[in-house]
């Protein structure tokens, strides 16, 4: 009788697990074909999106002009709903993705929008919110926003750059960022042993308080909030020109 049931046992058991799929295979990182995405946040939702203007200002995070593989643009705000992305200024020149509906559009941070409110999440250029909204009259959109590592400039390298409209050959006085930093968010620089002083902006002022200290073999290194830091000679710092405008 045991040696029946035992018999029972394997064949059925056998022939269930033959009847078991195979069980599916995934890919890996979850991106979207032909992006550089590994969002650092996985994305938050019910963010306000605004239309800004048909084109991006001359003020806020003034981008320097440059060969932009992102010519999406946003101005970002510090409303809540967008938590670990609320505007700082490490956040300038970042790429966000931001899906308001019609599937998610990669956007360089241009510039602010009413700081110190809840009223603004990401206030978009014209082309940017038709696209975004699929050509809805200007109001207002929830979407949601997360960052990824994706650089708005072509290349895969951080750019240091000095500050558009703002001195190259000072050797007491300097205005620097860093630019294409695979989604990692500058938090301080130093440069020529000068800790950088930020204002509403993503640039780091450098003063040498009299003494010539930022020349063009001087080192500059801008540290991220991953502990991770780039570093450059200044004399390899680029002209930023004028402010770019996107449109």
């Amino acid at each position: 009788m045991i040696s029946e049931i035992k018999e029972f046992l394997a064949t059925n058991v056998a022939a269930f697990a033959s009847s078991i799929p195979p069980r599916k295979q995934t890919s890996g990182g979850g991106g979207v074909c032909g992006f550089l995405t590994g969002s650092v946040n996985p994305g938050n939702r019910n963010v306000k999106g605004t239309f800004w203007a048909e084109q991006s200002d001359a003020g806020g995070c003034q981008m320097p002009q440059g060969d932009y593989a992102v010519t999406d643009a946003i101005a970002l705000g510090q409303s809540q709903a967008l938590e670990n992305l609320k505007w700082r200024q490490g956040l300038c020149g970042q790429v966000l993705r931001i899906d308001c509906g019609n599937g998610p559009i990669d956007a360089v941070v241009a510039s602010t929008c009413n700081l110190n409110s809840d009223s603004c999440g990401v206030d978009m250029i014209g082309k940017t919110w038709r696209r975004a909204t699929s050509n809805k009259s200007p109001g207002i959109v929830d979407c949601s926003v997360s960052l990824t590592n994706r650089n708005p400039l072509n290349g895969n390298d951080a750019i240091c750059y000095y500050r558009p409209n703002s001195e190259t050959n000072n050797n007491y006085y300097a205005i620097l960022g860093v630019v294409n930093t695979g989604g990692r968010i500058s938090s301080s620089a130093v440069a020529a042993g000068v800790t950088g002083r930020r204002n509403n902006d993503g640039w780091f002022e450098f003063n040498g308080s009299g003494s010539p200290k930022f020349q063009k073999n001087a080192e500059v290194v801008f540290r991220y909030e991953d502990g991770s830091s780039s570093s450059f000679q200044i004399g390899n710092c680029r002209n930023g020109g004028q402010v770019q405008i996107f449109r």
